[in-house]
């Protein structure tokens, strides 16, 4: 730090003028005791340079201390062992009274940050549950699979998935011309006709088949077909139960 008001006690005076941010590191820090903190508080007040790493200094405190409680739980011991030695070593040196030039207790500030930012990373990582894949789609219990053809060309197949009073309905159709108009209607045993679902079947992929999902409020066991019909009425494919 640069030279300001010598004096008897003068803070500047006692370090010869110079720069001196390990002991604006450890002010940050808050291991300086209260006539080191008001000395250098008082420097602070005449010395535009050391104000300007204070603030850096500040800053990384600041960040610090925005790591969340959980980042310090169940670190990396390494990481632990760092810092506490870290720590350790800048308390002692502030208590030793400057018997010795110390290491730039910045830069250990920083370290010592860095320590905690990374072990936070690596604690999310190691405590984060390893990603899984989609469990593979099957058939719940209970379902009924029904197929039919219809025209040439002309195919359909059906899961019938149980609910409470009701039916979840997968069709996969295939073959009926592009630009028709289609319900898929469930039908019940009583003759009832439950709309499923309805589409406008594509110029592209239609020779392929696509695949829709729909629900009918009819039970599974009063499920007598399904069937596939555009919008005159005319039917392209049915599904027996």
């Amino acid at each position: 730090m640069n030279r300001h008001r010598a004096g008897n006690g003068d803070w500047s005076d006692q370090h010869g003028g110079a720069h001196d941010p390990e002991e604006l590191g450890a002010h940050a820090l808050g291991l300086l005791d209260a006539a080191q903190s008001r000395a250098v508080e008082e420097h602070l007040a005449g010395c535009p340079a050391c104000r300007r790493e204070w603030e850096e200094l500040r800053g990384m405190v600041q960040l610090l201390d925005d790591v969340p409680p959980e980042a310090f739980l169940d670190g990396p011991p390494d990481a632990d062992l760092m810092l506490q030695r870290t720590v350790r070593q800048v308390r002692a040196e502030a208590a030793a009274g400057r018997r010795r030039r110390r290491f730039l207790l910045s830069g250990a500030a920083a370290a010592g940050i860095a320590i905690v930012l990374g072990s936070g990373v690596l604690i999310g990582r190691e405590s984060a549950p390893p990603a899984r894949a989609p469990p593979a789609v099957v058939a719940a219990p209970g379902a009924v699979q029904l197929s039919g053809d219809g025209d040439p060309g002309i195919a359909m197949t059906a899961t019938l998935t149980p609910a409470a009073g009701w039916v979840r309905v997968t069709t996969t159709v295939k073959g009926i011309p592009a630009g028709e108009r289609c319900y898929i209607v469930v039908v019940a045993r009583d003759g009832t006709r439950e709309i499923a679902g309805s589409w406008l079947v594509p110029q592209t992929g239609w020779r392929d088949g696509l695949t829709l999902d729909g629900s009918a409020l009819v039970p599974l066991d009063q499920v007598s077909e399904v069937v596939v019909e555009n919008d005159e009425g005319r039917q392209f494919v049915t599904a027996q139960a």
